[in-house]
C-alpha cells in the first residue's frame, strides 16, 4: 500500500525578545505590515510592548499564532490598491494564551481584497490565510461575511481543526503534514462557514431587538403599577422567563431595569412638581416601599439624594448655590431629559 503523500512544513518563529526594548514596537509593526497597518498606541504602551509570532507554511495555507497586546488594526484602500492582496483570512480568537489550552472564542472572517477599518486584534489568536482561489466557489459566500466574528457550533469546530493543524505544524520533529489534511481543508471551510448561519443570528438579532422595544414600552407605560413585575412583561409580550432574561441579561437584569427606569420617572416628576410636593409621595407613585428605600436607590443611580437633586435643579435655575449644587447641576438636567 503506497504511502500517504507529505507536504513539507516551514516553521518560522518571530518575538519582541530578539529586539532592544526601544525598537520592541516598530519591529513588530514590521511583521504585521505584510496585511495591516498597525495603528500607534499610547506611549505607555509602545514602551511597553511586547509579543510574539509563530508563522507555519503548509504550502496551501498559512498559519500563523499571535501573542501581544491588544491592537487596533486597518486595511485601507489605498493600501488594496498598492498590495493587491487576494486572500481569504480566518482568525481564530482565543480565551486565553494557546500554550495554556486556550479556547476558541470566536472565528473571525476577514476578506484581505476588501477594506478593513477599526479592527482590533485579540491578545491571543491564530489565523490561517488561504488564497482566494484555494477555496472555489465557496470564496464569494465567505467574502460576505467579512468583519464577521461567529460564534455558532459548526464554525467553532471549525476554529478548533485551525488550531489542530497549527499544533501539527509547529511540532518541527513532524516536518510533514499528509496532504489529505491539507486538501480538506478548504472544503470544511466552504461546509462551516454558511452564511445562511448569519442570516438567521441577524434575524434573530431583529426579533431580539423588536421583543426589546416591545418590553421596554410596556414597562415604561406601567412604571406606577405596584403589578409591573418580570413575569408580567414575559406575559405581555409572549415570550418565556427564560427567554425575557437572556434579552435584558447586558443590563443587569428585567428587574434591575424596572426599578431604574422608576428612579428616572421619578427624578423626572421632582422637576416638574411644585416645591410643595413631597418626596415621599412620588416615591410612593411609583412603587417605592418607603422614603428611605427610594433615598437609597435615588442616590445609587445618580450619586445624590433626591432631596440634594432637587436643590441643585432650583440652584441651576437661579444661578447661584453651594459648590455641591452647582456641580450636580449638569448631571440632573441631563438625567430629567
Amino acid at each position: 500500500m503506497a504511502s500517504a503523500k507529505k507536504t513539507p512544513v516551514i516553521l518560522h518563529r518571530f518575538s519582541t525578545d530578539m529586539v532592544e526594548n526601544e525598537h520592541r514596537f516598530e519591529a513588530f509593526r514590521s511583521r504585521i505590515n505584510t496585511m495591516f497597518d498597525m495603528q500607534d498606541p499610547d506611549p505607555d504602551a509602545r514602551r511597553s510592548f511586547a509579543g510574539g509570532i509563530e508563522s507555519v507554511n503548509m504550502g496551501a495555507m498559512l498559519i500563523s499564532s499571535m501573542r501581544t497586546q491588544t491592537f487596533r488594526f486597518e486595511r485601507p484602500r489605498q493600501r488594496l490598491v498598492r498590495d493587491f492582496l487576494d486572500h481569504i483570512l480566518l482568525r481564530v480568537d482565543l480565551a486565553g494564551p494557546l500554550d495554556q489550552n486556550g479556547r476558541p472564542a470566536a472565528l473571525t472572517v476577514l476578506d484581505l481584497g476588501r477594506v478593513s477599518e477599526g479592527g482590533m486584534t485579540p491578545a491571543h489568536n491564530v489565523s490561517v490565510v488561504f488564497s482566494r482561489a484555494s477555496l472555489g466557489p465557496a470564496a464569494e459566500d465567505i467574502s460576505r461575511l467579512h468583519g464577521e466574528s461567529l460564534t455558532y457550533p459548526t464554525a467553532i469546530f471549525l476554529a478548533d481543526h485551525i488550531l489542530s493543524l497549527f499544533r501539527m505544524g509547529r511540532n518541527v520533529e513532524a516536518e510533514t503534514v499528509p496532504q489529505e489534511l491539507l486538501s480538506l481543508t478548504p472544503t470544511l471551510v466552504a461546509a462551516c462557514l454558511d452564511p445562511q448561519q448569519i442570516s438567521i443570528r441577524r434575524a434573530r438579532n431583529d426579533i431580539d431587538t423588536m421583543m426589546l422595544v416591545r418590553a421596554r414600552d410596556f414597562i415604561q407605560s406601567n412604571l406606577s403599577s405596584p403589578m409591573l413585575t418580570p413575569d408580567l412583561v414575559a406575559r405581555e409580550i409572549g415570550v418565556s422567563r427564560a427567554t425575557l432574561y437572556r434579552l435584558f441579561d447586558p443590563a443587569g437584569g428585567v428587574a434591575r431595569v424596572i426599578r431604574e427606569a422608576r428612579i428616572k420617572a421619578a427624578a423626572r416628576s421632582l422637576t416638574r412638581a411644585g416645591a410643595d410636593t413631597r418626596i415621599g409621595d412620588i416615591a410612593h407613585a411609583f412603587c417605592f416601599a418607603s422614603d428611605a428605600h427610594f433615598s437609597r436607590a435615588f442616590k445609587a443611580q445618580f450619586g445624590c439624594t433626591p432631596r440634594e437633586f432637587r436643590t441643585a435643579l432650583t440652584e441651576g435655575e437661579a444661578g447661584r448655590g453651594e459648590a455641591d449644587a452647582v456641580r450636580l447641576v449638569f448631571p440632573t438636567w441631563l438625567a430629567a431629559l
